[in-house]
């Protein structure tokens, strides 16, 4: 189910360069926000972690991470990685024998006490410094059953809020694992899921039912939820807050003058740079690449012929190929759709 697992991007174990870091340090990171350590393998394995800690704190911007949480420790990394994050997102998918058949050579009993540890160590740091903490879950038929018991473990441990999404299948081989197999099932168990949530008033973002429709908060958890996050408001959170309601409404006077609304978040405000330079869009299947930044200049990059083009798929009504098919798309999401739950060109991030 992991696309740079299949494409080997994980086993090579590359890692950036001292001269791309160097360029992202000058060239990216005046203008970022966001500085997030995914996709081409686990975080917490880099030998460079520490320098992305150091890089992401000496250009003012946040780390977002995604944890399989089997490397975490109880360490000064640990706590200056939670002190320079706004968000850790811990990948469980499933619990108990389910999580380690999927997850091989992983212990279940093991993990959860490191998540535990997250949670502890997190909520000991003064509150400015005290990152939102969430639990992310793959959907396959293999573990699709554990979604609310899922939702009231993450609850239970502590974490913030709660993310699911379909599989992305991209081997013939997962095909059977695609919960658009089981459509009546799974739109059952996604509406029983956001109802267990509205009745823990606990935060959950889940993929839309089969047909695209998405479930809405129920009013009276989205008050309780509300009342939560002013009550766990920090100077760090407002000065975000703030931020994105500027970011918002400049986005919203672009679209007037654009002519054109563009949904995807990665193409208005931020993209993907492989270990060797290659810029992306973003790290999806299907996505073209952008240009390479040891050989271009990231603005050259950023307002080049790819980029624009795809921008304009949206304000024209014809998205790029790899858009109009993205589970990060919102409104053009149908898991239902095979070219959606396995997209045709799978363009699968590698080291090169």
């Amino acid at each position: 189910m992991c696309g740079s697992f299949i494409s080997g991007a994980t086993k090579e174990r590359g890692t950036m360069s001292k001269e791309l870091i160097e360029k992202i340090r000058a060239e990216v990171l005046p203008s970022a926000t966001d500085l997030s350590l995914t996709v081409a393998g686990e975080p917490f394995m880099t030998p460079k972690i520490r320098d992305f800690v150091d890089l992401a704190k000496n250009g003012e911007v946040q780390l977002q991470l995604n944890t399989n949480a089997t490397l975490i420790k109880d360490s000064e990394l640990l706590k200056d990685v939670l002190r320079q994050s706004s968000v850790l997102k811990i990948s469980l998918d499933g619990h108990g024998s389910v999580y380690e058949d999927i997850r091989r050579g992983s212990t279940w009993s093991d993990v959860l006490e490191k998540v535990k540890l997250v949670v502890r160590v997190r909520n000991s740091l003064p509150r400015s410094n005290q990152p939102r903490l969430a639990i992310c879950m793959v959907l396959m038929r293999q573990n699709i059953h554990q979604l609310i018991e899922m939702v009231e473990l993450s609850k239970a441990v502590g974490v913030d809020r709660f993310e699911a999404t379909y599989i992305t299948v991209m081997s013939d081989e997962m095909e059977h694992e695609s919960p658009r197999l089981i459509p009546s099932e799974a739109d059952a168990i996604v509406r029983a899921a956001r109802d267990r949530a509205d009745e823990l008033k606990f935060r959950v973002c889940l993929p839309p039912l089969m047909n695209g429709e998405t479930i809405p908060t129920k009013q009276t958890a989205q008050l309780s939820l509300a009342l939560s996050e002013i009550k766990g408001l920090t100077r760090t959170r407002l000065n975000r807050l703030s931020f994105e309601i500027k970011n918002k409404i400049s986005h919203k006077k672009w679209a007037r003058i654009a002519k054109g609304e563009i949904p995807c978040s990665f193409l208005r405000s931020g993209v993907f740079i492989s270990v060797g330079g290659d810029v992306a869009p973003c790290p999806m299947p299907g996505r073209p690449v952008a240009g390479n930044l040891l050989k271009q200049s990231f603005q050259d990059i950023w307002n080049g012929e790819v980029l624009t083009a795809m921008r304009m798929g949206f304000i024209n009504g014809k998205p790029h190929h790899c858009c109009s098919h993205c589970s990060q798309s919102p409104g053009r999401y149908v898991p239902s759709d095979p070219e959606t739950s396995k997209p045709k060109h799978n363009s699968l991030p590698t080291n090169q």
